[in-house]
């Protein structure tokens, strides 16, 4: 009954232990999509002038 009442105590050291090695790869991978992407709309905007 008494750990009804005791805080919650959050461990700050959690965070630090994330692998985000596969958010880096994607959002490298979209930031590529993106940039592929605007460079063909532009060539395409350039053959068209």
């Amino acid at each position: 009954m008494s750990n009804k009442n005791k805080p919650v105590i959050p461990h700050e050291d959690d965070h630090n232990n994330l692998d985000l090695r596969g958010t880096l790869a994607m959002v490298l991978a979209l930031g590529a999509l993106m940039v592929v992407s605007w460079f063909g709309i532009f060539m395409l905007f350039m053959e068209r002038m």
